[in-house]
């Protein structure tokens, strides 16, 4: 049986599917017994389509309950999040995007141009302030 280390949710929005490898996904073409490691990096959640970047493990080192954010300054307390028109997704300049280059504390104004939304790829221009 998986250990919560080993399984992992997606965390987009809505979604919350679990990779447990004892099951695989059946949807996918992924066999029983293959570690969410071992997964190509190709590979779609078979609920909402997010990529292997939208996974955290349940429990233990970089899962969702391990992710400290840190505190913002007071000067940072009105950063402005923004929400991507395509799919939804929020991005939170206190968290950041840290898979993806972008440190938590990034202001939008200071993500990159070539930066895309890690859940559905749309590019910077399909946000919108929140």
């Amino acid at each position: 049986m998986a250990q919560p280390e080993e399984m992992y949710q997606c965390q987009t929005t809505n979604c919350g599917y679990i990779y447990n490898p004892d099951k695989g996904d059946r949807k996918g073409k992924i066999p029983a017994g293959t570690k969410f490691e071992d997964i190509p990096d190709d590979w779609r959640c078979p609920v909402c389509g997010g990529t292997k970047k939208c996974f955290r493990p349940l429990a233990g080192p970089g899962s969702t309950k391990a992710v400290s954010c840190p505190t913002p300054d007071a000067g940072d307390k009105t950063m402005q999040k923004y929400v991507c028109n395509i799919c939804g997704y929020v991005y939170d300049p206190a968290e950041g995007d840290p898979d993806n280059d972008v440190k938590p504390g990034t202001k939008w104004e200071a993500v990159p141009a070539s930066w895309s939304c890690p859940i559905c790829g749309a590019s910077k221009e399909n946000f919108s302030p929140e």
